[in-house]
């Protein structure tokens, strides 16, 4: 069980909060009904939402820890096993999907905690077709001494994924981030940093015409390096702020921790940033929709902000990892009777 939970929070760590822009005629609840939960088994965790047939994705494990993916069709209470590792040497690292396609990393599992042998998959929902559109410079038996390639982290929205790398040859060190059209098949490498030091980019994400990220050094606990708007249409960046990071977007709200203490919300149109109320003495992994806001903490309650009400409420519960939005639902995993039992809520009625 150790194992699953560390490797469930690598995957909810670098798994992107997917989105595609549709806009659903639903009514923001006053407060979170708790009682509304839906329990899953053990050893299948949401991973993603698909806004159009209101399916859950599931990272699904067998006896073996052999990761599959698969919909979780919330009205039926079925699951559809829909990816299976491409390479069954390797194992399924990170996934997400915006209703038309899934993406996700495939790397060995004895390689460490970098996963130096990634590959990035992707699934059309509609066409059934699957392809590989990236992959690490280093092999299995390539990664030598101080030569590294962590695994990337992706997003995606409405058939736009972006990801981040961080690569060591063994003399000089670069991070990227990428942007991949998935209509036009075309990428683009949207900004790089080279050098010995250690800095790189963390998780990117998408909405829109909007990508955010931030920039920090992979040892360390402070924020170093800030956070960063970029236009796709403009093909600019904008620095939002000097110490930041676990940035994230939806619509045109921008949210980032400060410090480890601080969850800033920005709106790209107004340009005013707030703090949102966390009652918490760290936070980290924010995410959110067009109404809430989330984030992990240390202690074993669950809060969530309302953007438009301006009010956290707090939510008292033994959890164990999480809490994170993905479109219509709030997932997280509840300590019951020693076992670790994954749970969601649809946050709209």
């Amino acid at each position: 069980m150790k194992k699953v939970l560390i490797v469930l929070w690598l995957l909810i760590i670098s798994i992107a909060f997917s989105s595609c822009g549709i806009k659903a005629n639903t009514k923001v609840n006053d407060e979170i009904d708790i009682n509304k939960v839906v329990s899953l088994k053990e050893k299948q965790f949401p991973v993603g939402f698909d806004p159009y047939k209101k399916k859950v994705l599931l990272a699904i494990y067998d006896e073996n820890n052999k990761i599959s993916l698969g919909f979780y069709d919330i009205k039926s209470t079925k699951t559809e096993i829909v990816v299976k590792p491409v390479d069954y040497s390797k194992n399924i690292k990170s996934a997400v999907t915006d209703g038309k396609y899934i993406g996700w990393v495939e790397a060995s599992d004895n390689m460490g905690m970098w996963g130096d042998d990634w590959r990035i998959y992707i699934k059309d929902l509609n066409t059934q077709d699957l392809k590989m559109i990236a992959k690490s410079k280093f092999g299995e038996d390539d990664v030598l001494n101080n030569q590294f390639s962590v695994e990337p982290h992706l997003s995606i929205n409405n058939g736009k994924l972006v990801w981040s790398t961080y690569e060591s040859d063994g003399d000089n060190k670069s991070s990227s981030i990428f942007l991949y059209d998935l209509k036009e098949n075309k990428q683009k490498i949207i900004q790089t940093l080279k050098g010995n030091d250690n800095y790189h980019f963390s998780s990117p994400h998408i909405y829109g015409n909007y990508i955010v990220w931030d920039e920090s050094k992979i040892s360390g606990q402070e924020d170093i390096g800030g956070v960063y708007l970029y236009s796709i249409a403009e093909n600019k960046t904008l620095k939002l702020s000097e110490q930041g990071a676990f940035s994230n977007i939806w619509g045109d709200n921008v949210v980032w921790v400060e410090k480890n203490k601080k969850a800033i919300l920005y709106n790209i149109k107004s340009k005013k940033k707030i703090e949102i109320p966390t009652y918490s003495s760290e936070v980290w992994a924010v995410s959110l929709n067009k109404d809430y806001v989330t984030w992990y903490s240390n202690n074993s309650s669950m809060k969530v902000y309302n953007i438009f009400k301006n009010k956290t409420q707090l939510i008292n519960i033994p959890i164990i990892s999480g809490p994170t939005i993905y479109y219509d639902i709030l997932t997280w995993v509840q300590n019951e009777d020693g076992k670790a039992i994954p749970k969601f809520l649809l946050l709209y009625n």
